[in-house]
């Protein structure tokens, strides 16, 4: 019952970290057909004036939708496996290759945010010196591309973070032995096994 219990909340958990990657994702595509178009940039004397643009806002919230999915990722799988107890040797193998790939998903959200705020500056309303080239003005903006890699980026930490999920949070089996060479008694208890006295029958007659 505990372990169904579990796993349910485990199954919950994941679908959760699914759900806001993904959105920051669709956000992070959504943000790149919004951002600020060299059109949308007005010259006033020597200063270019960006309007205010919704790829600002978009980006924000995939930001936060991206550190949310992780931090739900993080305490799914135990604290990186910190607070799983341990196991044989073969679950100590899957903790290590869980731990790993935890720390990958988090330097992929690292990047991924980077991209995401780079987007978000670019798409800030606000003020810029124009640059002279010759006898024009020019206005400085972002070529584009940046919240794309971000909403890919986002989609590569989110699955590696479900994937450490499942390698952290991973039961052990109750038909595996405990440790300390119990062994599992017919009441579901464990303990030492105890070899009991044999005793041969011993019969009335007298041996001829």
């Amino acid at each position: 019952m505990a372990r169904s219990m579990d796993n349910g909340v485990m199954v919950l958990l994941t679908v959760m970290v699914g759900l806001f990657g993904v959105t920051s994702a669709l956000l992070g595509f959504i943000a790149e057909g919004k951002k600020i178009t060299p059109g949308d940039i007005h010259v006033s004397g020597n200063d270019c004036v960006y309007p205010a643009s919704p790829a600002h806002g978009l980006g924000i919230c995939a930001i936060l939708l991206l550190i949310v999915a992780q931090v739900i990722a993080s305490v799914a799988g135990g604290c990186c496996g910190c607070c799983r107890p341990g196991g044989g040797a073969s679950k100590s193998t899957r903790r290590v290759v869980g731990v790993v790939v935890s720390i990958l998903s988090w330097v992929m959200t690292g990047i991924a945010d980077w991209y995401y705020k780079q987007g978000v500056e670019w798409n800030t309303a606000g003020t810029r010196g124009a640059t002279l080239a010759g006898v024009y003005k020019g206005c400085s903006y972002h070529k584009g591309g940046v919240f794309v890699r971000a909403g890919v980026l986002s989609l590569v930490a989110t699955s590696l973070a479900i994937k450490s999920c499942f390698l952290l949070r991973a039961l052990p089996s109750t038909a595996e032995p405990v440790e300390g060479g119990a062994e599992p008694k017919p009441n579901g208890q464990y303990g030492p096994s105890v070899g009991l006295p044999q005793w041969q029958a011993q019969g009335n007659g007298h041996a001829p």
